[in-house]
């Protein structure tokens, strides 16, 4: 039986370190919000491949134009299967556990303006039943 308390190997702790280090100067501990996009063009069962691609290159090009970034406090992840494999492709906005289906660029535009600049979901492509309370 291994104790669950044990401490980590030293390598393991420097490694562990040399993370904190990093996570210190990089913008992470900035991001108030995450959004999660399928881009699983591997098996690609929630969208096509095509779909998947194109809405995850507007994602990029749109948060720069609109200067969401990390810094800003918007942190903009490709996932592979987020586990809902129909009507994709599919994203997350967290810590405000909205999942949105059908994410177009055209989508991905209004969850932009509306639900990360406006703060107001997009209820009309949200999969999710309800956000969870805060």
């Amino acid at each position: 039986m291994t104790d669950s308390k044990k401490s980590p190997s030293k390598s393991v702790a420097k490694k562990i370190d040399a993370a904190r280090r990093e996570l210190k100067t990089a913008t992470a501990p900035r991001t108030e919000r995450q959004l999660l996009l399928c881009v699983d063009r591997k098996t690609a069962e929630c969208a096509s491949r095509s779909s998947m691609t194109t809405s995850w290159k507007y994602l990029k090009k749109r948060t720069k134009e609109l200067k969401l970034s990390r810094v800003s406090g918007l942190w903009r992840v490709p996932c592979y299967c987020l586990g809902v494999c129909v009507g994709g492709p599919i994203a997350v906005v967290l810590p405000d556990n909205c999942w949105y289906g059908h994410c177009t660029p055209q989508v991905i535009e209004r969850i932009l303006k509306e639900h990360i600049i406006g703060g107001t979901v997009v209820s009309e492509y949200m999969i999710s039943p309800k956000q969870l309370e805060k």
